[in-house]
């Protein structure tokens, strides 16, 4: 017998019946969401965030102890040193330019100085510690610009810059520290105001002193104050220079530390392959500030100390000359290294510090001919852009994975419906958004980053 078949068994249009067939994997954000969330919770996806500050923790560990601590091991001393066995050589760590950001730095905002001494802070700070717990050297010697703007400052104001400077470079019990060389953003050039300079080294020490560390003769010289044309300034170091000689052994090879370098040709006296600039070494002078020192006090200066090896600051980067200069009659040559900034702000890429090993063991029967009594390295500290770079990529990624899970129709093609069913497979604009959702997890993730960031720079 004919029986009419229903609606539900004839065959499907051609275009609807290859829409039942083919069935595209599409996200289901309200699954999708679900899987993150916490049991218990339906606002809060607590899975989520712990997935992405795993992410952050790593991340920021490996940039603030782990990268540090690898950079500072190639610096090892037993890595670069050459002595005979036997009595163990003096090491001192010289740290130039510091120059801790304050308000005198930036004029941009409270948030951008806020933001940036924070950071150019716990660079100093970290590197510091374990430099000190790494390397642990003997001595610990600061060539000048210990602030940014020190001169500047009232003394309410320069107080709280000093405690702030201590924090980020406390001193090692049982290890010498020496911080009397002024720079001229602590005391000035051109003008210098003699309470400033009393201030400076009121608490810091004598500008003008020598020391004696590993038999050797180490003379620091405020040749900032030496080269004022204010003799109520100049007075002091001048009356040092007329008399140190007769202070030292003549026996100990000499050292001599000054903030600005000695003058140079800066035509004949190339810096070296390891300055980091291509250009010359700048031999100019501006407001409160002078790159070199005048060339007849840089003269009366060597003829006077005869050091074998001048370290200086001042520039930022790395430059090693020979300063020839006449003392007593007699052909000399003197080895100057201007020692790299060891700040992130100072405008070079790749901070560093300058170790220094002295070793002049004392020798009932000296031999005539000259002996090598020091070695000298400079020890890169970790690159401060790299870490910065990462931290804003990783930034980035946080926000458009939390957009990818608050909003997946970002991921899905943005196409009209069209009207012919062979389309309908296609996937569509998903207008279910959560921008609350959103803003609620970014704000926590914030949130947690300042207090994981917190956590690392806790020394200051």
């Amino acid at each position: 017998m004919y029986r009419r078949k229903g609606a539900e068994s004839l065959p499907a249009p051609i275009g609807v019946a290859e829409s039942r067939k083919f069935k595209p994997f599409r996200i289901d954000s309200s699954n999708y969401q679900k899987a993150f969330a916490w049991p218990g919770s339906s606002r809060i996806r607590w899975r989520l965030l712990a997935l992405l500050m795993a992410i952050w923790a790593v991340t920021v560990h490996y940039h603030e102890r782990v990268h540090v601590y690898s950079t500072i091991r190639k610096c090892q001393w037993n890595k670069w040193e050459q002595w005979p066995a036997g009595s163990p050589p003096h090491r001192a760590a010289l740290i130039a330019d510091p120059q801790i950001v304050d308000a005198y730095s930036y004029t941009s905002g409270s948030f951008i100085t806020y933001f940036v001494k924070k950071i150019s802070d716990n660079y100093l700070y970290r590197n510091n510690k374990i430099v000190q717990a790494y390397l642990d050297p003997d001595t610990t010697i600061f060539l000048g610009d210990l602030f940014d703007g020190g001169r500047e400052w009232k003394n309410d104001v320069w107080f709280e810059e000093y405690q702030r400077f201590n924090k980020i470079f406390p001193k090692k019990i049982n290890r010498r520290t020496v911080q009397s060389l002024p720079g001229n953003h602590d005391i000035g050039f051109q003008t210098i105001h003699k309470d400033v300079v009393t201030r400076f080294s009121t608490f810091f020490g004598e500008p003008n002193d020598y020391l004696i560390i590993g038999n050797h003769s180490i003379v620091m010289l405020d040749t900032i104050s030496l080269s004022s044309p204010d003799e109520t300034i100049s007075f002091e170091a001048t009356q040092f220079l007329n008399t140190v000689n007769s202070r030292l052994n003549p026996q100990f090879p000499r050292i001599l530390l000054t903030h600005v370098p000695l003058y140079r040709n800066k035509e004949q006296q190339l810096c070296g392959p390891l300055r980091e600039s291509k250009k010359l070494f700048p031999v100019q002078k501006g407001k409160q500030y002078q790159t070199v020192i005048e060339y007849e006090i840089s003269q009366t200066v060597l003829e006077v100390i005869h050091p074998d090896i001048i370290f200086a600051g001042d520039d930022h980067d790395y430059c090693d000359i020979r300063q020839p200069y006449t003392s007593n009659g007699v052909e000399r040559v003197a080895r100057e290294i201007a020692v790299k900034s060891a700040a992130m702000t100072s405008g070079i890429k790749y901070p560093a510090i300058q170790l220094l090993s002295l070793h002049n063991p004392y020798d009932p029967n000296p031999h005539r001919e000259p002996k090598e009594t020091y070695q000298t390295s400079m020890c890169y500290m970790p690159s401060p852009y790299y870490a910065i770079y990462s931290y804003v990529l990783l930034l980035l990624f946080t926000i458009g994975y939390l957009a990818f899970v608050f909003f997946p129709s970002i991921g899905n093609l943005n196409l009209r419906s069209s009207v012919l069913p062979s389309y309908a497979w296609l996937p569509r604009k998903d207008d279910n958004r959560s921008m609350s959702s959103f803003i609620l997890h970014f704000g926590l993730i914030l949130v947690m980053i300042y207090a994981l960031f917190a956590i690392y720079f806790v020394g200051i």
